[in-house]
């Protein structure tokens, strides 16, 4: 096992990354990478544990398209993730912080000495990296102060430090004394992330009473490990022995990504029958997982308005905390959305099926017309035999589909093939799109 996780893990260091059209539009610019990142998840990028990793992140420190307006933007903070993705929490976190598509988001572009803006210091804590209820009132307001004059320019669409913003007034920050280092005014606001990582201590009078003296850096690798078992295994808590042994590598490692996901990924508790049956894929990993079974790319579909009946579509986030796990997926609009964008994929796949000589196109090869509807006489029973049979049809789908049912969902398959004419055969592609192992992960 160990050697099977070391080589998902062996990502490359620089992954490919979006050029965008000539002349193209900002909205068109926001396509394209869209487009783009389907495509890697789906077929280009040779670690797809990299591009899932990147999506996390994605939807932990998260940023909209509609706020920060601008497609250049959204792609450097991307490719932050799909490069450092695998890095280090501490320095995503300082990185992602100066960042314009952040700055702008959560506001901290209007965060001054004179005019205080909570936004972005307060969603640091409380979602990005300690947890709801894990720090006081007062952290919240020494924190703001801190990130002062992190702003971005309105001409350049660049990072801007303005000075005049900044009270860089000594502050108690979690229990530790902040902003003591006068020659570097700018690096108060990132300061607290070293703190909040390191040795700060949740206050006497934080929400989280069970928490209350106990060091952040613990806090936060539990939360974080939180986030990353409920992308990878369940929306419920680890067992404690789980929790404890990434919380442990999170720490001890001082917050490297690897040895943290390795931890999770080798642990005997991550292959549990619950774990396994456990985790709904979320729309975007179910649109990946049809484009590789079709063999198409991204704009064959069009996905990305069909991304939005699923209500998962990259880049526009529904809030600053990002997508819900797991079961959150199943409901009555989000499968109403996911059974029309698997009948565009059936679509895509037959779009020459109708033509003389037309085929179904999977990703490992095709099937004819011709094959599927095909009939032999038979004078015995004088009836017309399908030369595929339905057991046959269904064996050839799955394997150029790269796919594997259990013996219950095949039979349901059968069932409607069994009853259904030689010319409904086809709809068998739709019940496997639709089929509950195409909808978990």
């Amino acid at each position: 096992m160990a050697d099977a996780v070391n080589n998902v893990m062996d990502v490359p260091e620089i992954p490919q990354q979006v050029v965008f059209g000539a002349g193209s539009e900002n909205w068109e610019r926001g396509t394209e990478l869209t487009h783009f990142w389907f495509n890697q998840m789906a077929h280009d990028s040779p670690k797809p544990l990299q591009e899932k990793m990147a999506f996390f992140w994605h939807g932990h420190f998260c940023t909209e398209f509609g706020k920060v307006d601008l497609a250049e933007l959204m792609r450097e903070q991307i490719d932050l993730w799909r490069t450092d993705g695998m890095g280090n929490i501490r320095d995503l976190a300082k990185t992602m912080s100066l960042q314009v598509a952040m700055i702008r988001y959560l506001d901290n572009n209007e965060n001054s000495a004179d005019a205080a803006n909570q936004n972005f210091a307060r969603e640091l804590m409380e979602l990005f990296l300690l947890g709801v209820g894990n720090y006081s009132e007062a952290d919240v307001e020494a924190s703001t102060s801190a990130w002062t004059g992190h702003t971005d320019h309105w001409e350049s669409d660049t990072y801007w430090w303005r000075d005049e913003w900044h009270d860089g007034s000594d502050k108690t920050f979690l229990g530790q004394t902040i902003n003591q280092n006068k020659s570097d005014r700018p690096g108060h606001g990132p300061e607290t992330i070293d703190v909040m990582l390191s040795t700060g201590i949740v206050p006497n009078d934080a929400i989280e009473v069970a928490n209350r003296g106990r060091l952040t850096r613990d806090v936060a690798a539990e939360f974080l490990s939180f986030k990353l078992w409920t992308e990878f295994a369940t929306d419920t808590q680890p067992p404690p022995d789980v929790r404890d042994a990434m919380r442990d590598a999170l720490v001890a490692n001082d917050f490297d990504i690897r040895p943290w996901l390795s931890v999770m990924l080798n642990h005997e508790g991550f292959y549990t029958d619950e774990v396994k049956a456990g985790l709904v894929r979320p729309p975007v990993e179910y649109v990946v997982a049809m484009l590789c079974a079709i063999g198409v790319q991204s704009e064959e579909p069009n996905v990305l308005w069909k991304m939005n009946m699923m209500g998962q579509r990259p880049f526009f986030p529904p809030n600053v905390s990002g997508w819900k796990p797991n079961g959150y997926w199943i409901n009555a609009s989000s499968m109403e959305g996911r059974a029309y964008t698997a009948q565009s994929f059936r679509w895509v796949s037959g779009r020459t099926y109708w033509q003389t000589d037309g085929v179904l196109s999977f990703a490992g090869g095709d099937i004819s017309r011709a094959e599927i509807t095909a009939n032999t006489y038979d004078p015995g029973t004088q009836t017309y035999i399908p030369d595929l049979s339905n057991v046959d049809l269904l064996d050839q789908m799955l394997d150029l589909m790269r796919i594997s049912l259990p013996a219950a969902t095949r039979d349901e398959i059968l069932e409607f093939a069994d009853a259904s004419s030689v010319w409904e055969r086809v709809d068998m592609l739709l019940l496997i799109l639709l089929s509950p192992e195409m909808n978990m992960a």
